[in-house]
């Protein structure tokens, strides 16, 4: 009985985790720049998220020491390498920074909760799901499907707004005359995709366009999967088209193309060969279709010289900066997001998340971090390995535990692709649920298979 109700919270919890992630950029530009409510109270509250993720590791040592599981439970941990290289990552990159480059302990923490803080999700989350979760107690990948499908259609309702009245959002805290969002300024109502002019992009209820972008590339397999591959044609005719146009309002190039490749490997992965012919069939318009648009307005969709200069520009000076420290790094907080949100340190963004990793932390622990990462991607190939070998039907939910954990893989690695010239795996609002989801389907598979 305790056990269940134990499940009730954890899943209570995760709901809330899931769907205020979605919800934080809009409510605390609301309370930030609308209310103007942004005491050292409301900073502390912006923290839920990582507050829950403090407790939930509390309550998971709590749990096993007091069943006196401790150390059964992690010496049979699956992910135990992954661990330990996390600890050594985490400690050696801080004696380090602080010691040696000089770097401020609450600097080390902000650049921890950027570089890291996905890796260390993963592993509660999946840790959470071996003990707890169950496929009948846990179905959020569905729920989460239809959160999705609901986010499609006021996306579009969003871009309406951005078009016909955009005034109108200084009523939820926005500012029409920002053009590009800064930290402690109030976010642009509208972004263009050549700084103060062109074409309006759409960032719905994210940061920036390119962060709706993001979000959209990650989760787009997990979609195709669960709502698309076994629909109708009409059903998959009107949900593909609906998150095309979401993705098309973003105005984010690296979006639009990865989204067809994946496509296209989703295709040829999850249908069977007589079936794929058709697929593509009904795939191919929509490719001429996004080729039209985009001949049409190649200045404003391809060109784009504000932005083009600017990735250029940051990578090359990233690559400079590597070369001041190769070895041991800069320090955190140099580079990233962290040097925007710490006094003192002067903020730049290499536009490459590789880069700014190894001008932190420096080659070795740049290597390290790229194994944590790559882990990641391992996994998820592992099981679309499974998956085609499944032909069993009484194996039916493990063949779709397998083809999720195929679909977060296939997700990670196209916005990987996209941190070449991108920051996407420090972004909030798609790690953390991402990399969360990820760890229960991956959590839930392991244990199918090791049944």
């Amino acid at each position: 009985m305790q056990q269940n109700k134990t499940v009730k919270r954890l899943v209570i919890i995760a709901k809330i985790f899931f769907i205020g992630l979605l919800l934080q950029f809009f409510l605390q530009t609301f309370v930030t720049h609308k209310l103007g409510l942004d005491s050292n109270f409301w900073k502390l509250i912006w923290m839920w998220k990582e507050i829950i993720l403090i407790g939930l590791t509390g309550f998971l040592f709590r749990y096993l020491i007091q069943r006196k599981q401790l150390r059964s439970f992690f010496s049979q941990f699956p992910l135990k390498t992954f661990l330990w290289i996390f600890i050594a990552t985490v400690i050696i990159t801080a004696v380090v920074s602080i010691s040696i480059n000089g770097t401020g302990v609450s600097t080390r923490i902000m650049s921890v909760r950027y570089s890291m803080i996905g890796f260390f999700i993963f592993m509660i989350f999946f840790a959470i799901t071996l003990l707890f979760f169950t496929n009948k107690t846990f179905d959020f990948f569905a729920r989460y499907g239809r959160i999705i499908k609901a986010l499609l259609v006021g996306s579009l309702l969003w871009r309406g707004v951005l078009w016909l009245m955009p005034n109108v959002l200084h009523l939820a805290g926005y500012n029409q005359f920002n053009y590009e969002g800064d930290v402690g300024i109030a976010p642009p109502a509208v972004y263009h995709t050549q700084y103060d002019h062109g074409y309006i992009r759409n960032q719905f209820l994210f940061e920036r366009p390119i962060s709706r972008g993001f979000f959209l590339i990650a989760f787009w397999p997990l979609f195709f999967i669960l709502y698309l591959k076994k629909s109708s044609t009409k059903q998959k005719l009107l949900r593909g088209s609906l998150y095309g146009l979401a993705i098309m309002s973003t105005f984010s190039r690296a979006a639009r193309g990865v989204r067809g490749i994946q496509t296209i490997i989703l295709i040829l992965a999850q249908f069977p060969r007589k079936y794929r012919k058709i697929a593509l069939r009904w795939f191919i318009p929509l490719i001429l279709l996004f080729a039209i648009v985009t001949y049409f307005g190649q200045k404003e969709i391809i060109s784009r010289d504000f932005s083009n200069t600017g990735h250029l520009r940051h990578i090359q000076e990233g690559i400079d900066h590597i070369a001041e420290r190769p070895i041991r790094g800069l320090g955190a907080g140099t580079a990233g997001p962290a040097s925007h949100q710490v006094e003192g340190i002067k903020n730049y963004n290499p536009e490459n998340q590789y880069l700014q990793i190894w001008i932190e932390y420096g080659f070795l622990w740049f290597l390290w971090w790229i194994f944590l990462y790559g882990y990641l991607h391992w996994i998820g190939r592992r099981a679309h390995k499974d998956e085609r070998q499944i032909t069993n039907k009484t194996s039916e939910n493990k063949k779709l535990l397998a083809s999720i954990v195929f679909a977060f893989w296939l997700g990670i690695l196209w916005l990987s692709i996209e941190g070449m010239v991108l920051h996407p795996f420090v972004d909030r609002m798609i790690v953390y649920p991402f990399v969360a989801l990820f760890a229960i389907a991956y959590g839930l598979y392991f244990r199918e298979k090791s049944v």
